[in-house]
């Protein structure tokens, strides 16, 4: 086995690892639902354990963006085309396959839960809004009628947006790297003093769900990957910067999970480091220590399932807190935390599974150059042998390889597959 075929699935574990953390983060962070928070606060280790969901959605953010914008990039590189509307599409379907799912089943449920507190309209436009990747606006304007259930799926959205933005740079400036990536510098720069700007005279509430306060994460993301070529004077030093970011995560969850802090320079040092990471791991081998700490199979395990483990746990754990009277905390949190992984399986398996199929079909190869592309030779062979279909590319050209799916939010498709599981997304 090659050097490169060893160190791809080394990479994958680590930052698989890695969204394991986060997403154990984000679960413990919304644990009020289920058990008592008396008493956190008052412990360093406990306050940082669960109160850290922003950091772990800075996590996502930097990971995932790194890896699509290196995605998006080497389709460039290998003159795969990047046409935005089906970039976008293959977004959609990525994240929208379980989303849909989960709706669904809600939408089932709470017609027969009658303890459920909200009304069918309100279920209802929820459910549209996070369907358009519209729902962090809504909240932050219609918070009393949408469903608080369902608050968390506001990431989502951020990340749907801010893809769109990371797409459409790429398109216009794929033959301009160096300006792709002063554009995105010029951007986080703009995002940082922004989002403490937005936090001192808007609060809390509007800091946490505005697209332009939280783009910072995948925006450093993108820019790391668009600077990669520039960074190869970093090679020699890979390893000590990669366990050192990596390190530097600890103090910084602490110092970041106060909100205030999370929005000043803290906040900043988390997408920092998380940069120099993807970075640094990406440039050489990863450190041995850093795959040991970062591979366990259970917490690796954990990453690669966290798109449904996220998009699932919230709203169970409002509904175990509904139907849970009289039950104990140790109940209360078995119930929720068993819940959300058999609902994180089944939906695996009836779904994704079928998600990775349409993302991984050869036909998707005849969107490379564009849909007007694509439509000039349909149009062209009409009557012709193959209806137009584009002839298969040689065996040596990039394009018999499937597209590449862009990744999602808490988890995403690793650029070396189309397939979005390949070595794994990332």
């Amino acid at each position: 086995m090659s050097t490169a075929a060893v160190v791809r699935p080394q990479r994958t574990a680590i930052y698989d690892g890695l969204r394991g953390i986060a997403i154990v983060l984000v679960i413990l962070s919304h644990g009020w639902t289920l058990w008592p928070t008396d008493g956190i606060d008052s412990n360093p280790v406990t306050k940082t354990l669960f109160e850290s969901g922003n950091f772990a959605v800075s996590i996502f953010f930097v990971v995932g963006f790194f890896l699509a914008t290196r995605s998006l990039l080497r389709r460039v590189e290998n003159g795969q085309g990047v046409s935005p509307p089906v970039l976008v599409a293959r977004r959609y379907v990525r994240i929208g396959g379980q989303l849909a799912f989960a709706m669904v089943v809600l939408t089932v449920i709470t017609a027969m839960d009658d303890s459920d507190p909200y009304g069918k309209t309100e279920t209802r436009n929820s459910i549209i809004r996070i369907m358009t990747f519209t729902w962090n606006q809504y909240l932050q304007t219609r918070a009393i009628v949408a469903r608080p259930d369902l608050g968390h799926l506001w990431y989502l959205s951020v990340d749907f947006q801010i893809f769109i933005l990371v797409v459409v740079l790429v398109w216009l400036l794929r033959r301009h790297r160096a300006w792709l990536v002063v554009t995105l510098a010029g951007i986080l720069v703009a995002c940082f003093m922004w989002r403490a700007h937005i936090y001192g005279t808007e609060g809390i509430y509007q800091a946490l769900l505005r697209t332009t306060v939280r783009m910072d994460a995948p925006v450093i993301g993108a820019l790391a990957a668009a600077a990669m070529p520039y960074l190869g004077f970093l090679r020699r030093q890979a390893d000590w910067i990669a366990v050192a970011s990596c390190v530097a995560l600890v103090p910084l969850a602490h110092l970041a999970s106060p909100d205030h802090a999370y929005f000043g320079l803290p906040g900043v040092g988390v997408s920092v480091a998380l940069a120099l990471f993807m970075v640094s791991t990406s440039l050489a081998q990863p450190p041995a220590v850093l795959v040991k700490a970062l591979s366990w199979r259970l917490i690796a395990l954990l990453g690669e399932r966290s798109l449904s483990l996220y998009i699932w746990h919230y709203p169970l754990f409002w509904y175990v807190s509904r139907h849970s009277e009289g039950w104990s905390t140790f109940e209360r949190t078995v119930g929720g935390i068993l819940l959300t992984l058999l609902a994180s399986v089944v939906s695996e398996y009836l779904v994704e599974r079928r998600v990775q199929k349409v993302l991984a079909h050869p036909g998707w190869r005849d969107f490379d150059d564009g849909i007007f592309a694509w439509a000039a030779r349909r149009t062209r062979g009409q009557g012709k042998k193959g209806g137009g279909r584009r002839a298969a590319a040689p065996a040596t050209s990039a394009r018999t390889n499937p597209p590449t799916n862009a990744p999602t939010g808490p988890v995403a498709d690793d650029d070396t597959s189309g397939t979005g599981r390949g070595s794994h997304r990332a």
